[in-house]
This record gives C-alpha cells, structure tokens and sequence, in this order.
C-alpha cells in the first residue's frame, strides 16, 4: 500500500504536477497578503456596521432598545400590544432586560411604562433572538481558515491554468499572433524597400526614348523584385494622352526552385494586355542560367511563352493587334547558398515600355501637332439680287438645269456697286376652284338628322 502511495505521488505529483505548481515563496507570498488584509480590516480600519438585528448589539444599546419600545407604548393612543412584542423578540432577554430596568434608580421615571410592557416580554421570552456567543475559536478561525481556503484555490487555478486553459487556448493564440504579426511587417518593410529601389531605377536608368524610331512611350516603369515581399506580382496601366485605357503590362513571379521562405524565384515573366484583343495575354520568361540550361525547368516554362535567358541588358518584345512593349533588364543579382550557382535572384528590375501601334504594324511615332498656317484672305464677290415675279400654283415651275461654267465670269461694269432694292409687292390672290356640286341622297328630303353622335 505504502509503495503504491509512493508510486502514485512519484508518478501523479512529480511528473504531471510538480512542474506546473507554483513556487512556495508565491504561495506564501500570497497567504502573507491575506493577513495584512484580515489585520487591515479587523484592527486598523474595522467595517463598521449598519442596520443590523438588535441581538447583536451591545447589551447598553439593547437596554435602549427597550427603553424606546416602552415610551413608544406609552404614547400610543391604540393597542399596539402585538408590534411591541414582536419588536421585544429582537433582543435576546427580554425579561431580564425589562427587570434590570426597574431595578435601576436612574429609570424610576419610567418604571411605570416598563411595568406596562412586562407582560409583553414575558411572551416574547420563549422565542427571543439568542445572542451571539464569541469565543476564542471563533476569534482565531478567520485568521486561520482564510489564508488556508485562498492557498488551497490559488494553487488548484494554477494547475488548471497551465495543463488545460494556457496550453490550449492561450499559447496557439499568442503563437498565431506572433506569426501573423510578424510575415506582415516584414512584408511592409519589403514593400517600402522595393518601392524606393523603383523610385532610383526610374530617376537614374531610366532609357531615353525621345531619339528612338518609336519616339516616346505611353508608359515607362520600373518593376523591382527582391525576396520576402510576398507574392511579387506589378501591373501597369497603359494609356494613351487623352488618358483613354488601352491595356496593361506588369511583371511576375513564373517559376521557383527549391524549398523555404521566402521562395527562391528562378524565372520571372513579363506579361501584356490589350483591350482590343482580350482572348489571351502575351507572356514572355526571363529565365535564370541555370533554368535556361536545366531540360526539365526549361520544359515547364516554355509553355507559358518564349524564354529569354535573363542577363544586364536583354531585351524581348511582346506584341498584340494594337499594343507593343519592350521588357528590358536592368539589374541582376544572383543569390548564393545550398542551390545550384546561378539559379535564382536575389535582385531583378524589368523596365517595360509600351507604345501603341499604327495599322502598318509599327508604333505610332510621337510627333509635334503641324502649327496651322493662316488662309490667304480672297475678297467675296457680292451680286445684284435679280427680282423674280412671284410663281403663280398650279402649275409649278421646274428649276432651270444648271450648267457648269469652266471659265472665268466676264467682267461686269456694275459689279459691286450698291443697287436700289425695289420695294417688294405680294403675290396675287388666287381665287380656290369651286367644289363639285354632290348630289343630296338624303331619301326623307332632308327630314332627317344624320350627324353622327359624339
């Protein structure tokens, strides 16, 4: 019995609980706490007490107690024998308390009031509250009881606490905050870099296409990928001056190799957008050394579009039915560590520049607007109005045919000169013909009202 007691306490306590139980210093801490807090509230500042029962009054207060109920009595003009005795069952000896008053020569005012309520305490006697007894037990016991009940529930919520509540609620909590927390600011942090890293791209090799055939583009812009920022995906909008959109263009992660975060991006792909041809998006790769040259990576890209092995300056075109971009790159910085040399990036930026294309199939060149020139200013010949007298219906008149004149007019004397206007005359009136005269077939000789009724 005694080795299976040792084996249970070696096996329960030692292993499960031990570890999880709190030091004894923090328990007696704690109990240490309870005691000033029992001495604070008993011996410095002791609770003061209000509207309690009259048994647990000091006896001189439960004499005046008394006293009031026998004036009370006395002044009324009524019997109120059964509120006093209920009011005398508060104290705990009521008859002792009522003849010790008559026994006191400072009463002898009031001994015949109290002889009148001593039938009254006689029977509330027999059911009179009973008065607390304190004794040194009970003076002890909270000093005891107290400090030992908050030892014993301290320790008890702390086992609870770290074997269920903290292992299983708390701490997957605090580790998914954690994890979450961090991807994010890191992520931001990447982003903040990337885009400076653009801003310097963009101000320092940035390529002067003013003297190029194709003149300047509709969008320039750098795309800067470095590891951690997430999933590296940038789009662009391309729009012509009236900032109507014609498409988009961007740059974005296409292949990676290996294991780990973030991932090591092997090949990276340019892509491009055209509203007028929405079936499909052309995409080109920029492939690493190693992606370009390894059989098998080569083969999960080429479908996606052509490869173009990524080094400092290569170029590649991609066209649609209206749109042409150029992706160039920029920079490039290979990473190093356990993977094959050469096989990803640890930097890249793509410059995309994209024009639109003219119906021959090249791009439209930017050109300045031709300053319009100013029309020679040729004198307007003004004729004499020619009076005409005024038609005469029916019948109408045809227009003469007009006859194209290829030489020059003759010169006319009176040309430009100022004519008087004749005043102008209205046209004849023209009597209406008269209307066919309609035989009336009316067969009651016009006794009859045939108007229709509305």
């Amino acid at each position: 019995m005694i080795k299976w007691l040792q084996d249970s306490y070696n096996g329960l306590y030692k292993v499960l609980l031990e570890p999880v139980t709190p030091r004894r210093r923090t328990v007696l801490a704690l109990v240490v706490g309870v005691l000033l807090g029992l001495m604070w509230a008993y011996l410095i500042a002791p609770v003061v007490f209000y509207d309690a029962d009259p048994n647990s009054l000091h006896q001189s207060w439960q004499d005046e107690w008394v006293k009031l109920l026998a004036d009370r009595n006395a002044a009324a003009n009524a019997d109120i024998s059964q509120e006093i005795t209920l009011m005398l069952r508060q104290v705990d000896d009521p008859v002792g308390i009522v003849n010790r008053l008559l026994n006191d020569p400072a009463e002898a005012e009031r001994a015949s009031r109290l002889n009148a309520i001593l039938p009254f305490a006689e029977v509330a006697q027999n059911t009179a509250a009973t008065a607390p007894q304190p004794n040194l037990v009970g003076s002890i016991l909270p000093w005891i009881v107290a400090p030992l009940v908050i030892a014993i529930i301290f320790v008890i919520v702390a086992w609870l606490w770290n074997l269920f509540i903290y292992p299983n609620l708390i701490e997957p909590i605090r580790r998914r905050r954690a994890n979450s927390g961090a991807p994010a600011d890191e992520g931001a942090a990447r982003a903040r870099q990337e885009a400076e890293m653009r801003r310097q791209a963009e101000a320092t090799q940035k390529t002067d296409f003013s003297v190029s055939q194709y003149g300047k583009p509709l969008m320039q812009r750098m795309s800067v990928y470095i590891p951690g920022r997430g999933q590296f995906d940038d789009s662009f909008s391309i729009e012509d001056e009236e900032e109507k959109f014609l498409g988009e263009c961007g740059a974005g992660i296409s292949e990676v190799i290996g294991t780990g975060d973030p991932a090591n991006v092997t090949a990276i792909e340019a892509w491009l957008f055209d509203k007028d041809d929405f079936v499909r998006t052309i995409t080109h790769v920029f492939a690493s050394e190693h992606a370009y040259n390894d059989p098998g990576l080569r083969a999960k890209l080429e479908p996606k579009g052509p490869v173009v092995l990524a080094r400092p300056g290569a170029i590649t075109t991609l066209e649609t039915a209206s749109l042409r971009l150029q992706a160039r790159i920029v920079e490039l910085e290979y990473g190093d560590g356990p993977l094959p040399p050469n096989s990803y990036f640890r930097k890249l930026t793509v410059e995309l520049a994209a024009w639109r294309k003219v119906a021959g199939g090249q791009p439209a060149v930017t050109a300045p607007a031709p300053v319009p020139v100013a029309a020679a200013s040729v004198p307007t010949p003004s004729f004499t109005p020619v009076s005409t007298p005024a038609p005469i219906m029916p019948p109408p008149v045809s227009a003469p045919p007009v006859t194209t004149v290829s030489s020059p007019l003759p010169q006319d004397p009176t040309f430009g000169a100022v004519q008087p206007q004749r005043p102008l005359t209205p046209p004849p009136v023209i009597s209406p013909p008269p209307r066919p005269t309609v035989e009336d077939d009316d067969p009651f000789g016009g006794t009859g009202d045939f108007d229709p009724v509305h």
